[in-house]
């Protein structure tokens, strides 16, 4: 991804982008909006006006995204890793990213049930016996 100094979209301002490239900084994800602030050189009233802004939400949205995507291949790796040591949930979550499994709902009915008695269970309206 390419720096945020870089970044030449005039509607923000430099304690905007300085703001941004705080914020799409994973080490900062858990940081308080006051610490955020501090890095950023910037004031809270700052952060909530940039917020404020569509311009500047759309902005940092689009960057958290190219940054997810960057991030899929070292993830999907991870996943492999586990799953080959064993781990069901990697290996499950692998499989239906392959579309290899799905969980099933067995919904087969008894036949002394009548199926309005169970959609009145499960919440379901409209059926007539």
């Amino acid at each position: 991804m390419d720096s945020l100094q870089n970044f030449t979209n005039t509607n923000l301002t430099d304690k905007e982008k300085n703001l941004l490239e705080v914020l799409i900084n994973p080490e900062n994800r858990m940081k308080s909006i006051t610490d955020i602030c501090k890095l950023a050189k910037c004031s809270r009233p700052v952060y909530y006006e940039a917020f404020a802004k569509p311009e500047f939400v759309e902005t940092y949205k689009q960057y958290s995204v190219d940054l997810v995507k960057q991030s899929v291949a070292s993830v999907i790796n991870t996943f492999i890793r586990e799953a080959q040591r064993g781990s069901f949930p990697h290996g499950k979550v692998l499989l239906e990213m392959a579309g290899l499994y799905t969980d099933k709902l067995d919904l087969t009915l008894e036949k002394s049930e009548k199926l309005s008695d169970i959609m009145d269970q499960i919440g379901g309206e409209g059926l007539d016996e």
